[in-house]
């Protein structure tokens, strides 16, 4: 298999993982959301990569620290502000459902992850065929957030004309109920995909991190494990800060123990190695589609992991009661966003195909460690108008 065909593997591999981490918040039965989250979140951000950094990534502590502070706070920060994501993601997916609440929380996120790695990968251009692949892809993605959107507005209006004629006036007080819980959880799913999109930028522009590591001698595929670390602990610290402060508040840390509490426990930890797997692939496979890996790759893996979700949401009977014409909108917006993912799919391989060759591109580091954003290949770009291929940063 070529760079490309494992690149899309790993992403294709991490889209599935991402589509179905979800599904724990469903299948609950004494955790709260709290609960759930805070479980998995340490699985995911602090357990996995604590466990496993060691065996890929010995001198991960010399890479963090030859970054610089800059890095490690601006990864921090990044990280922090998708931990709020996260905590907003579960609420909006419980209040809207896992089909829509993840096409519109993962569609803003691709538009949003996608387009700012690919300015800074392109200097801020937008021209040329890769970007024209780019914008369109990017564009599909957020109209199939629009359409899928209607398909769950068509659904929860025909639930709402389903109430029984005799609880005609408990029926519209219920409905105005509804239609209210609707429009705060679509709001915070909208806040969600935005701030979860810091998850790819913090990947993205902690590179540096990525570079100072395969200068150590580690893999430039397993390299970007540095800078998930730094991810990681900012996206941790919002996310235990907020639900365990409810847990606190509300008292449901004692949901923790008791009847029923191992069940979800084995739920939060298949949760927390389901989220690992949505990244950590991702970033290795973004790595062999090169260039536009976080941005094109993004976006594939967003959007087969929105199918994966809707087709799991139909499983899960979300859309049994639902009208022909609600099912008809969602997989009209599934399509477009599998149209979008095929247009940044060909916006990668134009990108690829106009590359200089290998031998042309002498990479500082061979190649090129992990995310390839602005920072470092601007240096690059200087070092070899100088003929200076075997520089070090």
């Amino acid at each position: 298999m070529n760079s490309l065909g494992t690149g899309f593997a790993l992403i294709l591999f991490a889209a599935v993982c991402g589509g179905i981490f979800a599904l724990p918040i469903k299948l609950r039965r004494r955790y709260e959301l709290e609960n759930l989250y805070v479980m998995a979140a340490f699985v995911t951000m602090i357990g996995l990569p604590l466990l496993l950094a060691p065996l890929l990534l010995p001198h991960w502590p010399q890479a963090i620290a030859a970054a610089g502070s800059r890095v490690v706070w601006r990864g921090l920060a990044y990280g922090f502000a998708w931990g709020l994501g996260a905590t907003s993601f579960g609420y909006g997916v419980s209040m809207v459902g896992l089909s829509l609440g993840y096409a519109v929380i993962m569609g803003i996120n691709t538009a949003v992850g996608s387009i700012l790695p690919f300015l800074a990968q392109s200097h801020g251009s937008l021209s040329g065929t890769s970007g024209t692949f780019v914008l369109i892809g990017i564009g599909g993605c957020i109209l199939g957030v629009v359409v899928c959107s209607t398909a769950g507005q068509i659904r929860d209006s025909s639930a709402a004309k389903r109430a029984d004629s005799a609880e005609a006036a408990t029926a519209s007080s219920a409905g105005a109920s509804r239609w209210r819980r609707f429009g705060v959880g679509i709001l915070l799913c909208v806040v969600s995909g935005v701030m979860s999109a810091c998850a790819n930028l913090g990947f993205s522009f902690t590179s540096e991190v990525g570079s100072a590591a395969v200068r150590l001698g580690a893999s430039p595929a397993v390299a970007g494990l540095g800078s998930w670390m730094l991810v990681y602990w900012g996206g941790f610290t919002a996310t235990f800060l907020w639900f365990g402060g409810q847990q606190l508040r509300k008292g449901t840390w004692r949901r923790n123990f008791g009847e029923g509490s191992l069940h979800d426990f084995r739920l939060a930890l298949l949760m927390g190695v389901l989220w690992f797997l949505a990244m950590i692939p991702y970033g290795m496979g973004a790595y062999y589609l090169g260039r536009l890996g976080t941005s094109a790759g993004w976006g594939i893996s967003i959007a087969a992991s929105l199918i994966v979700a809707n087709v799991l949401g139909f499983f899960t009977g979300e859309w049994r009661a639902a009208p022909a014409a609600a099912r008809a909108w969602l997989v009209a917006g599934l399509a477009v966003l599998i149209a979008s993912m095929v247009c940044l799919a060909r916006a990668n391989s134009v990108a690829q195909q106009q590359q200089p060759t290998s031998a042309q591109r002498q990479p500082l580091i061979a190649p090129e460690a992990w995310s390839t954003v602005l920072p470092t290949h601007a240096r690059e770009d200087k070092r070899r108008a100088a003929g200076c291929h075997d520089c070090r940063v």
